[in-house]
């Protein structure tokens, strides 16, 4: 039996991607997972997928979008609701506006970026602390080397991806003393967009296999599952404000 056994997530945007991926390895360790998403359709189809699974894995699907204001307080209320606790926040969903040069990039475009990003992750991150006191709990947000990287076109989106970073590590300052761990991932993982990119622009992604040092695209649940796991286990409870690229090596850098 896994230490997690027991534990209750919140996974925004787990109803496929890269969230539907961390889902998988937390019901294999006994933990109930609250995903959310816009697509009730996907929402549903993911927690049956969870079920085949791991029969008897508690899963709980709420439709929401973080760009509502409101959406995070009712989610994690929900979650208190439904299970009585929250130990691990994995803020996952976001809205997806790149190849847009800096001068296209429109007022809508930056702010369906940062309102579905950093402004729902600051959002959930307050709603859930509470609770997160009494589990000396787990937050996990999702960056990107879009930002790190500092990559063209992606100005609405890499942007946004660095202010969630920069806001992890702060709450990782301010919350080290409750026992909560705030760390960042930044995937390169088989997900909705990467096969549209594969489809659609097939160069593009070629470019990026060939700075891939592995030179293939990751596994959403075992790759960044994997280390979710970790992060909210004994030995990655003394890791806090990091950065975590799980991307092949494709954005090496001291």
């Amino acid at each position: 039996m896994s230490e997690l056994d027991g534990q209750v997530a919140i996974i925004t945007g787990g109803g496929k991607g890269t969230g539907l991926g961390v889902a998988k390895a937390y019901v294999k360790q006994g933990i109930a997972v609250v995903i959310t998403g816009r697509d009730e359709t996907a929402l549903n189809a993911a927690k049956a997928e969870l079920g085949t699974l791991v029969p008897g894995s508690r899963v709980l699907p709420i439709k929401a979008d973080n760009k509502d204001h409101a959406a995070a307080g009712q989610v994690v209320a929900q979650t208190i609701e439904q299970f009585g606790r929250l130990d691990i926040l994995i803020n996952n969903a976001q809205e997806f506006r790149t190849g847009i040069l800096i001068e296209d990039t429109t007022w809508d475009d930056m702010i369906a970026s940062y309102e579905s990003g950093i402004f729902a992750t600051w959002r959930y991150m307050v709603a859930a602390l509470p609770h997160l006191k009494n589990s000396s709990g787990t937050v996990i947000n999702m960056g990107s080397g879009s930002g790190t990287m500092s990559v063209a076109r992606t100005s609405a989106y890499g942007s946004n991806k660095e202010a969630i970073r920069g806001l992890s590590r702060i709450a990782a300052r301010e919350w080290g003393q409750y026992g909560i761990t705030v760390n960042v991932i930044n995937p390169f993982v088989h997900s909705e967009e990467s096969i549209r990119f594969e489809k659609e622009k097939p160069e593009i992604l070629a470019d990026v296999l060939k700075v891939t040092p592995l030179g293939r695209i990751g596994d959403a649940e075992l790759n960044v599952g994997g280390l979710c796991v970790f992060l909210a286990k004994t030995e990655g409870k003394y890791m806090t404000g990091s950065t975590f690229d799980v991307e092949g090596g494709a954005s090496m850098r001291p």
